[in-house]
């Protein structure tokens, strides 16, 4: 590598720890000899990249003093546009480049206005040649090519227009698209390169102000977005936590058993056989035994092995199941959808306490009646 490139590879790691902040809080950049070192170069070559630095107004240098960069907020124009390049995961990132684009295409859509209302018909010409060449390279050429198509246009338009403060802000344009190249030139080109120019021809020719007005910035927009989005995705926002929160609850598959995962929980909806979403009541304690054994001190033993007593013939549910006793005078009297789903509730119990009792009396071998 000659000295102008490693001139080149100075500047642009200096760049970097200036845009990334790995500076000292100072903004001073230490000995040159201690930076000489760490790029394995003469201090000739670090004291020329230092100096390209200041022209581009990133270091300030005064005689006696140590180098020192110059704040972001400070240094930041539009040709230094690449300084928020280096991270493409900052929101300040993609913030920058939109406002880059947008400033891009108002260029180009006015300068394409006054060219359709006051340029010759020679100058239009020229103009429809050069929209053609870049849809052209933007189905045929690399990135590099179309970037160059791409500003030639807004060139050539800058001058048809007869604005030479808008020929000098299209060379800044220039520059600040190339100080991203690296990274922006291998998206360019693509079919939404090519609608727009295409477009474009087409305004130019017809001098179509309206279809320039409200077809070519929303084309121009869905490019610069495609551009954007390839470079610097939204980042996803996580998964909003429930009001209280915390997480969603996991619901266990407790319809084989027909009750609520747990004995205290309110709330565990379950299908019941009239294809109804009930909430069954807690079950009761069922009696115990004649010798003293209690029925929920054998419940684990009987739950842990229901899934191989549903198996067997036992275990199927009694057509015959417990009737549910006749609901009181005052639930007669309440609307009939109340009715029916109380009915609901307590036959689907019933079904549920008889089977429960027969697997109880199978495990202590008494007799299922």
């Amino acid at each position: 590598m000659g000295r102008g490139g490693l001139v080149a590879y100075v500047e642009a790691q200096l760049e970097r720890d200036i845009a990334l902040g790995r500076v000292h809080p100072s903004g001073q950049f230490g000995p040159e000899a201690k930076l000489a070192r760490r790029f394995n170069v003469c201090r000739g070559t670090l004291r020329e990249a230092l100096r390209r630095l200041a022209a581009r107004g990133l270091v300030g240098q005064h005689p006696g003093r140590r180098t020192r960069a110059v704040a972001m907020d400070e240094s930041l124009t539009l040709e230094n546009l690449g300084l928020a390049m280096h991270d493409v995961r900052s929101p300040n990132a993609r913030w920058l480049l939109e406002g880059y684009f947008s400033l891009r295409r108002q260029v180009l859509v006015e300068l394409l206005a006054d060219c359709c209302a006051r340029a010759s018909d020679l100058d239009l010409d020229r103009l429809r040649y050069t929209c053609f060449q870049l849809q052209d390279a933007a189905r045929w050429e690399s990135g590099a090519t179309c970037a160059q198509a791409e500003f030639e246009l807004l060139r050539l338009a800058a001058r048809v227009a007869a604005r030479p403060g808008h020929v000098l802000l299209v060379q800044s344009l220039q520059r600040a698209f190339l100080g991203g190249a690296p990274q922006l030139l291998p998206l360019m080109g693509g079919e939404a390169l090519r609608e727009w120019a295409l477009c474009a021809m087409r305004v130019v020719s017809e001098r179509d102000t309206q279809a320039l007005q409200h077809e070519l910035p929303a084309l121009l927009k869905a490019c610069d977005e495609r551009l954007l989005n390839a470079f610097a995705p939204v980042p996803k926002e996580p998964a909003s936590p429930s009001p209280e929160g915390h997480s969603e609850p996991v619901t266990m598959d407790t319809e084989e058993l027909g009750v609520s995962a747990r004995p205290d929980e309110k709330v565990a909806p379950v299908e019941s056989d009239s294809g109804m979403s009930l909430t069954p009541a807690p079950p009761e304690r069922v009696p115990s035994h004649s010798s003293g054994t209690c029925a929920e001190d054998v419940m684990g033993t009987v739950l842990g092995g229901l899934s191989d007593e549903r198996t067997g013939s036992d275990a199927s549910c009694p057509e015959n199941g417990l009737q549910t006793e006749a609901p009181p005078a005052s639930d007669r009297e309440r609307p009939h959808g109340v009715n029916h789903l109380r009915e609901g509730v307590l036959l689907h119990v019933g079904r549920w306490a008889s089977r429960l009792w027969r697997l109880i009396a199978h495990s202590l071998g008494l007799p299922d009646s």
